[in-house]
Parts: C-alpha cells; sequence; structure tokens
C-alpha cells in the first residue's frame, strides 16, 4: 500500500509539472505572436525616394523628372502584419493642389501573401509639384486604411553634375538648348561655377511654377543643388543666370530693374523671398540684410532676340524664378 501510495504521489507530481510547463509554453509562445505583430494589416504605409547619395546641399528627399524611376516603400501596419493571400494594391496620384496631370506606373502592384513589406520602382508621367503616392488595397470595401507619401515635386528637366566638370567655369543650362539663345523654354537658367562644387556631386533641375509658389505664371522654377564650400564668398560668389523670354518678360518703361527674381534655399516650398540688387558688380550683399544672394543688375540686359538675362549671385543652394 505504501508503495503504491508512493506511486500515485510521484504521478501526481509528474504531471502537476508538465501542466506547469504547458502553461509557461504557452505563455512563451503568445508572448513571442504579439511581439512578432502577425496578423491581417490595419494599414499602410508608403516612402517615396531617390538615390541622393554624394549630392550635397538641400537635397529634396524625392528628385526626379517626369518619366524617371523613383523608390516607393510600401511597409503594412501594424510591423509584422501580412495578406494570407496575394492582394493588389493601387497607386493613386493626387496635388497638395489641384488635380494631378499625370499618373503612376506601374499604376498597382500585386503584394504576395505574407509580405510585411515592399519596395518597388514608380514613374510619373506629368510635371507637377506637390504630387503624393497613395497606396490603398484595390479591392472594394477594404477596410484597411490607404497610406499616402509625402508631397514630392516631380520635374521637367534634371541635370545631374559632377565634381570637376570642365563645363562649370562657362556655364552649366538646363532646358531646351542648354538654356542658350536657341531655346523655346519660356525660362530657364545656366549656372558658373569658378571654384567646382565641394560635393561629389550635385544638381541643375527645372520644374513647373504652380500657384502657392510665388513665381509669375507661364515661368518655369530654376534649382541648384550642390555644396559649394569655402571657396565661395560675398566677393567670390557663383552665379546663375535666369533667362526670361521675351514673351514672358516683355518690355517695360523701368528696363531691366522692372524685373525680379523670387528665391528660396530651401529645398521644396514657395519662392518667399525677393533678390535685392546687389550694391557692387559681381559681389554678394545689397545692404538691407545679410542674405547670401542678389541680383546683379549691371551684368543683367536683354540679349539680341529679346530675352532677359537676369544674374543672380549666391554662395549657398538657390531655387528661384520671375
Amino acid at each position: 500500500m505504501r508503495h503504491r501510495a508512493a506511486v500515485n504521489f510521484t504521478r501526481h507530481r509528474l504531471t502537476l509539472a508538465l501542466a506547469i510547463l504547458g502553461l509557461l509554453a504557452s505563455m512563451v509562445v503568445g508572448t513571442g505572436s504579439a511581439r512578432a505583430g502577425t496578423g491581417p494589416p490595419t494599414g499602410l504605409n508608403v516612402v517615396a525616394s531617390t538615390d541622393n547619395t554624394g549630392v550635397g546641399g538641400a537635397v529634396p528627399k524625392v528628385l526626379v523628372q517626369a518619366g524617371a524611376p523613383f523608390q516607393v516603400e510600401i511597409t503594412l501596419s501594424p510591423a509584422g502584419a501580412s495578406f494570407s493571400q496575394n492582394t493588389l494594391l493601387a497607386l493613386t496620384p493626387s496635388l497638395t493642389s489641384g488635380s494631378p496631370k499625370g499618373t503612376f506606373s506601374p499604376s498597382t502592384y500585386n503584394l504576395p501573401a505574407g509580405a510585411t513589406s515592399a519596395t518597388l520602382m514608380v514613374s510619373y508621367s506629368a510635371v507637377d509639384n506637390g504630387v503624393v503616392l497613395t497606396a490603398s488595397v484595390a479591392a472594394k470595401n477594404s477596410k484597411v486604411t490607404p497610406g499616402p507619401s509625402l508631397p514630392f515635386d516631380v520635374l521637367k528637366t534634371v541635370v545631374p553634375l559632377t565634381q570637376g566638370d570642365s563645363r562649370f567655369p562657362t556655364g552649366v543650362g538646363v532646358g531646351d538648348d542648354n538654356c542658350g539663345d536657341g531655346t523655346v523654354e519660356p525660362e530657364c537658367g545656366i549656372v558658373v561655377l569658378p571654384n567646382d562644387i565641394q560635393s561629389p556631386k550635385g544638381a541643375l533641375t527645372l520644374g513647373a511654377c504652380t500657384q502657392g509658389l510665388g513665381c509669375t505664371s507661364g515661368s518655369q522654377v530654376v534649382q541648384f543643388v550642390a555644396t559649394l564650400g569655402d571657396p565661395y564668398s560675398a566677393t567670390s560668389p557663383a552665379t546663375l543666370i535666369f533667362r526670361c523670354s521675351k514673351q514672358l518678360c516683355r518690355n517695360t518703361n523701368n528696363g531691366i530693374k522692372a524685373f525680379t527674381l523670387k528665391v528660396s534655399q530651401s529645398a521644396t516650398g514657395p519662392l518667399n523671398r525677393i533678390s535685392q540688387p546687389c550694391l557692387t558688380k559681381g559681389v554678394v550683399g545689397n545692404g538691407v540684410n545679410n542674405d547670401q544672394f542678389c541680383t546683379d543688375y549691371v551684368q543683367s540686359h536683354r540679349d539680341n532676340s529679346g530675352d532677359v538675362l537676369l544674374y543672380l549671385l549666391f554662395t549657398q543652394d538657390m531655387r528661384g524664378s520671375t
């Protein structure tokens, strides 16, 4: 009897120990699942970008021209969530102001079952400012919240710049005919860099003038992006020449000084500053504030074709338009 009781007691202790171990194991598994965040997604997160490695200065997150690819990363939320079957996502454009002129290519993406994120290359077909890419589940009545990207500009032209370019001292143009005498652009630009650039890469771009930027309707926005560094100063500036067509910048009784440049040193947003006249030819300084830019009206002129050429002197990144 004593032996049987001892055996039963031992079995009872073993059963209890196994039960406790089973409970602990289920708790560990449950905690792991919660941390992994597995299950169906409730929303989509979208990030648009371009590879701007080596480009210095005030670089926008997306530096791209119409029709060229940029990267889109789509992540499901909560973290670790995934669809149980292949799911078609729609990529839809919108603008922060107005209606989009273009479309995305591709306009849909088939997200594989079990995937928690996806990275794909997408292009936009038109020149627009404030473009937003929204990813959403294509199926009707989906409860997954769509994800919009941050707004970005899609440019007309992007001219890559590389340190040591032999054209810098005489000028690199952006736009039709490199912004030369034969251009048909309403507005374009030529950057002159006598002391090269400090960053390995840079860019000269031409984009749309849209409502809210502060530029003249029908004009275009010229942007220079790069790190200039110590070789540039008030007495040794870089120059950005804005060519404004005779149709856009018509003759006035006040001559060249009737035309002003609206500028900004940020990568995006409105051209919220007026470039003041330089006090001295070839020298940055206007006697009004400590701006690192000014318009040199001594060098500015109207050429034989009737176009207005405005000379902007600067020592840092610059965006501008008439």
